[in-house]
């Protein structure tokens, strides 16, 4: 079934709202931020949807779209967004580095748990990434076997390195460009950062994930444009040539993948990328607002509900997908992160956790004086991964990710008291 005119009619002025939108955002401040790479992102998946919604072969697995799931979205995004738009209009020059050790203490744990997997990446090399290029059945091999793990996983507790490593990734990049920013740099610090960051991208290759690659990319780029402005020229020089080196050296992989999973399909790779690429804008139009049903927090807040209610609550998407066997889509699909709370609480509840929380944020993040404390970058940083991550996938921040919200929390509220308490009690 072919898009009708009406149907690329509502995804063109999808398409277009955000066009709009970036416009006014870099007239108000023309200065290339973390909410510029944020809303391009938006723009390249609108018109990624387009692309996807008048395949000839994929434009078939797509209902008729209709108006007011797009406004919804929309609106919802820009909600998300708040935050970032109000950093771009009132930025910060400067950042008042907290008196502590914590940071760099992290960052030993975080490298340490990346070192820890290194032998498994070296022995695991040539079965790996050499046979992506090698094999054309090893992505789907790797994807599959992953797959199959997946019906245990969350049952137990294994390999801690591996969940501290996850729980930090995010941080870790916060951090990394951070340490950047300072004008006493620790160059061993920095360095161990930067090759515990790429193991990070080395791991979801080997077992054929693209998801995991693509997410921490983003979440690179992502922590540089945060951090763009506080770094000297010859350090974001250094930056783009690192990073430009790095998205090349990670799409060789990632096309390998690819070319694994769906070489031999007759739909094509360009219909599947397409189709990868922009289905959560159309997914989220045909679904999101009338699933069937509610998923109850069960993937959002997975983790939280399986502490509260274990019986009752599905331990990996596995179980998950078996328990709302009844909705008329599941996680296996993209419907944007909007899309996984309005399927998670209904639309009219995540309308009040949306306002809720990005106007605790809004309070929270207010520079004094063109300076910015750590802690009010960091819960900035957090929603900003929210917008970046989930634009064309979920919410990223689900299931045992979860962990990581409570990694950001636990360093939020420890940054914070820790300036109040300095503040209380200074240092004679």
């Amino acid at each position: 079934m072919e898009a009708s005119i009406t149907d690329n009619l509502y995804m063109v002025l999808y398409l277009l709202a955000w066009i709009v939108t970036f416009g006014w955002y870099q007239y108000k401040n023309r200065h290339a931020d973390a909410g510029s790479a944020i809303m391009l992102t938006y723009i390249l998946y609108a018109i990624v949807s387009i692309l996807s919604l008048n395949d000839p072969i994929f434009s078939s697995t797509y209902e008729p779209l209709t108006l007011f799931p797009f406004i919804y979205l929309y609106v919802m995004l820009m909600t998300a967004l708040s935050p970032t738009i109000y950093n771009h209009l009132y930025p910060a020059h400067t950042i008042n580095s907290p008196h502590t050790h914590i940071l760099s203490i992290i960052a030993v744990i975080f490298i340490f748990c990346a070192i820890v997997q290194i032998p498994n990446i070296i022995t695991n090399f040539n079965t790996g990434i050499v046979k992506l290029f090698l094999d054309n059945d090893a992505g789907k091999d790797a994807y599959m076997e992953t797959a199959k793990e997946a019906s245990d996983a969350g049952s137990n507790i294994s390999n801690i390195p591996s969940i501290i490593f996850n729980a930090l990734s995010d941080i870790s990049i916060f951090l990394c460009f951070y340490f950047l920013s300072k004008k006493e740099k620790n160059p061993w610090l920095i360095t161990g950062m930067l090759i515990s960051i790429i193991i990070g991208l080395l791991i979801p290759v080997m077992r054929g994930q693209r998801s995991g690659v693509i997410m921490s990319l983003l979440t690179v780029i992502l922590g540089y444009m945060l951090f763009r402005r506080y770094l000297s020229s010859i350090i974001n020089r250094c930056v783009q040539i690192i990073g430009l080196s790095i998205i090349i050296a990670t799409a060789l992989p990632i096309t390998a993948i690819t070319l694994s999973r769906f070489e031999s399909r007759s739909e094509g790779i360009a219909g599947f990328l397409t189709w990868y690429v922009g289905q959560a804008n159309i997914y989220f139009n045909n679904y999101a607002l009338d699933a069937g049903g509610i998923r109850n927090g069960d993937r959002t807040i997975n983790l939280a509900k399986r502490i509260i209610n274990p019986e009752d609550t599905p331990n990996n998407y596995v179980e998950r997908r078996e328990m709302y066997h009844n909705l008329e889509i599941d996680d296996y699909y993209f419907t944007t992160f909007v899309g996984d709370f309005c399927i998670d609480f209904g639309p009219v509840a995540t309308v009040f956790i949306f306002v809720i929380f990005n106007a605790f944020v809004l309070m929270q993040i207010r520079p004094r004086d063109g300076t910015i404390e750590l802690h009010q970058l960091l819960l900035l940083y957090f929603t900003m991964c929210i917008c970046m991550q989930g634009g064309m996938y979920l919410f990223n921040y689900s299931d045992t990710a979860n962990l990581q919200i409570i990694t950001f929390g636990c360093l939020y509220a420890y940054l914070r008291y820790h300036n109040c308490l300095l503040e209380h009690f200074p240092k004679t």
